[in-house]
């Protein structure tokens, strides 16, 4: 069973028949996402990269990304989401609050009214928190949550 002191997770993959070595993965984990205001698209992508290469997680495994409402207008993020296809989900402070995430930041609460951005913006989403947050690049922070089941936009 997955935890959230799981190292990885390995989305199933299905042999196609008659195909060699084929994988599917279906949409199933959601970033939680927090940035510093103004942090270009180029610089997301490389710490969503980073993460999923040190974690072993396939970047088509990727459902959508959640972050806090603030962000909702912060060009990188919505750049990245355009140009993969991905939906982008806010959640007011208030939101994202009561939600119980293993690495709160009293900075972060004091700054967005919340412990957490995105731990708790993850853990919306999806069901099991798989990569605790992770600060790339000084300017990203990224957490990756497994939902119930796959999203279908």
């Amino acid at each position: 069973m997955l935890t959230s002191t799981s190292p990885a997770f390995h989305p199933p993959a299905i042999d196609l028949i008659g195909i060699d070595h084929h994988q599917w993965y279906g949409r199933v984990l959601w970033l939680g996402i927090g940035c510093i205001r103004g942090t270009e698209k180029a610089v997301i992508d490389r710490a969503i990269r980073d993460i999923f290469q040190r974690y072993h997680l396939s970047l088509a495994a990727i459902a959508g990304i959640a972050t806090l409402d603030i962000k909702a207008d912060e060009r990188g993020l919505i750049a990245y989401c355009q140009e993969k296809g991905l939906p982008l989900k806010t959640f007011t402070a208030k939101e994202l609050r009561d939600i119980n995430v293993p690495n709160p930041s009293a900075i972060v609460n004091k700054e967005m009214g919340t412990p957490s951005v995105a731990e708790a913006a993850a853990l919306k989403m999806g069901k099991t928190l798989l990569v605790s947050k992770q600060i790339e690049a000084k300017s990203v922070t990224v957490a990756v949550s497994l939902a119930a089941r796959e999203y279908r936009g």
